[in-house]
């Protein structure tokens, strides 16, 4: 146990020079230059706000959650993604202002929604690795939780793969607490870099999660449809989760409706959306015609 969990901090720590630089490249890559007035006038305008995407059980046929990103409708550039928001954030010092803003907005969505009746029981959330390294961030969850009477279990967090702060112990511990107060843990990216497994062993994960990288190579490669049966069979055998996420066409679809014990996200299922429409667009007839639970064997 402890050469893997050597060997889960040296990977991680060799990770997290490769991500300072994603930050700017994420930036970089949209043409932007953000600042710190620009963050504090997006708050003042209330230009942060948050898209739900539905996640779907194969076995049963029914919408089992959501994904809560934060999304920034900037005047001059548009609909920036929460990846180039998490990048600003991090890069200005920012990460737990951003991440408590989403907390308390996803916490009082789902508040909404159980008043409501809407069938939305939980939440997952995608946390950036200067995020995962400040314990304020989740003293902002645990202060939203309380807020809106929110059960620690209906939310779950996604820890990038290879995101880590400094002190990867730590962020060990820290994941640990997190996962006995009852909140769930998901490894995002699963398999997009070479510690998925021994990251695996070590994390005190519910579940895993591929990502559109992985997803985006569904059908059509031998390796990445083995790897999808293995880690399915592995996640059945332990208990855990697992969710594929970046679903964006029909051949993908027919291929992972075969998996019984899996959950799919992405556009070809539903498109992130503002909580508004979702009553309009997560509906007992939308889920009828995607034949969930009638796989083409």
């Amino acid at each position: 146990m402890l050469r893997r969990r050597r060997l889960w901090e040296s990977d991680m720590e060799a990770g997290i020079t490769r991500r300072r630089g994603a930050f700017f490249a994420r930036e970089h890559e949209h043409g932007l230059s953000l600042d710190e007035a620009d963050l504090e006038r997006a708050f003042e305008a209330g230009e942060f706000v948050m898209d739900y995407q539905p996640i779907v059980s194969i076995r049963s046929g029914a919408v089992t959650g959501a994904e809560a990103t934060i999304r920034w409708d900037h005047p001059e550039w548009g609909a920036l993604p929460q990846r180039v928001v998490h990048a600003a954030a991090d890069r200005l010092g920012a990460a737990s202002r951003i991440a408590g803003h989403a907390f308390g907005e996803a916490c009082r969505q789902l508040a909404r929604w159980k008043q409501q009746g809407a069938g939305v029981s939980a939440l997952s959330m995608r946390l950036s690795g200067a995020q995962l390294g400040a314990e304020s961030v989740f003293e902002r969850l645990a202060l939203s939780i309380e807020a809106f009477d929110i059960s620690s279990s209906q939310f779950t967090l996604e820890v990038p793969e290879m995101s880590a702060p400094e002190e990867s112990l730590s962020l060990l511990d820290r994941l640990k607490r997190l996962r006995q107060k009852g909140y769930g843990i998901v490894l995002g990216d699963f398999g997009a870099h070479h510690t998925a497994m021994s990251t695996l062993m070590v994390l005190p994960v519910t579940g895993v999660k591929f990502g559109e990288s992985f997803t985006e190579r569904l059908p059509g490669s031998p390796t990445a449809e083995a790897i999808l049966s293995s880690v399915s069979r592995l996640a059945h055998d332990l208990g855990f989760t697992l969710t594929v996420s970046g679903v964006e066409n029909g051949r993908q679809f027919e291929l992972l409706r075969r998996f019984r014990d899996i959950e799919l996200q992405g556009a070809f299922l539903f498109e992130p959306m503002r909580a508004e429409v979702w009553h309009e667009r997560v509906n007992p007839r939308a889920l009828s015609q995607l034949n969930l639970r009638e796989p083409p064997f």
